[in-house]
């Protein structure tokens, strides 16, 4: 079974790329500006969950570290992004660590300096929302925004070094006492096991909610 999924957290002011007749090119402040002159829109949804898959779930262990899980976002406008949300069912890894990274669709090129990050403390479920510390301006265009599973606690991580060496059942029974958990919808999306991999495209997703403003031109 192909193990997969990671997720969220990171900021970062992002200048628009829209085109101009002057031969000077704008800078992002100006950029800025510009678009802020033009008007801005109330907060709204720009990516829904999905439908839920009810008993279904993804499960994230220490060896998986590396690992993301995204949805596409596609802008029509230059747009803010003011939070990122999605649920976890039950986190009972130590120091467990998410990142939301946000990449072009057409080169995977990351568009944040490093992700946003969110330590997840050991509990049952849980509501996590991740607001961007600066402004986070993305100009028209479609992107991925992923969770990744950042790190854990370095004793977790050495012991499930020999966790390939392990049979289904010992992995089984040990994954239950050091997992996290998140729903399961039905939603087109990305995954891959470690950012060196390449995204593979499923219709499955941990249930990503993206809310901003719009601005428009």
């Amino acid at each position: 079974m192909n193990r997969t999924f990671q997720y969220v957290a990171t900021a970062l002011l992002l200048a628009l790329t829209a085109t101009r007749s002057s031969a000077q090119t704008p800078t992002s402040e100006e950029q800025l500006q510009e678009v802020v002159v033009l008007g801005k829109q109330k907060q709204k949804t720009l990516l829904r969950r999905g439908t839920r898959m009810p008993g279904a779930i993804v499960m994230l262990t220490p060896d998986q570290v590396g690992h993301e899980v995204g949805s596409a976002l596609t802008l029509n406008h230059a747009t803010e992004l003011k939070e990122i949300s999605f649920d976890i069912l039950s986190n009972n890894i130590e120091e467990a660590m998410l990142g939301i990274v946000i990449y072009r669709d057409s080169t995977y090129a990351e568009v944040l300096e490093k992700p946003i990050q969110a330590h997840i403390p050991k509990g049952k479920k849980q509501a996590i929302t991740v607001t961007p510390e600066k402004p986070l301006l993305l100009a028209q265009g479609r992107y991925i925004i992923a969770v990744r599973f950042a790190d854990c606690a370095k004793e977790t991580r050495e012991q499930w070094v020999q966790s390939d060496q392990w049979t289904d059942k010992q992995r089984y029974e040990i994954a239950r006492q050091c997992c996290m958990q998140f729903p399961l919808y039905s939603k087109f999306g990305y995954i891959r096991n470690d950012t060196n991999d390449t995204f593979e495209k499923r219709n499955l997703n941990i249930g990503l909610k993206v809310k901003g403003r719009r601005y428009k031109n």
